[in-house]
């Protein structure tokens, strides 16, 4: 098994929202593995107190059964403060938990992904 020692990114204030965002330290090309899941889970809704359930749905996938998490929840990973755009150069690939650079980024370009309608919850 081969790692990547490559540091890709870095959190910023976003320009593309008033929180934080995800930009590229270096050059990053298209096609490139730039987020892996380390130990994704799934957490079943009952082990998590109803106040807790609204910001859960806000940062990552779920269901009726629960949500997935690839990390400590007092540890959130970079790779959830990445914002929604028309227009992303990053996809997250639901089969295996990866997140993709769909075109060339260049350094300091804020990292966004397309959220569809039923993920933008937040917006309302």
């Amino acid at each position: 098994m081969t790692f990547s020692l490559t540091l890709y990114t870095y959190l910023s204030p976003s320009k593309v929202c008033d929180g934080v965002g995800v930009f590229s330290l270096v050059p990053i090309p298209a096609d490139t593995l730039i987020f892996r899941p380390k130990n994704a889970q799934k957490i079943p809704w009952l082990k998590v107190p109803e106040d807790v359930r609204v910001a859960m749905k806000n940062l990552t996938y779920y269901d009726e059964e629960g949500f997935w998490i690839d990390c400590d929840l007092d540890r959130i990973g970079p790779q959830y403060y990445i914002n929604h755009s028309l227009s992303p150069n990053v996809s997250y690939n639901k089969d295996n938990g990866c997140l993709y650079a769909t075109r060339d980024i260049e350094p300091h370009e804020e990292l966004l992904d397309y959220y569809y309608p039923n993920e933008r919850e937040w917006l309302t």
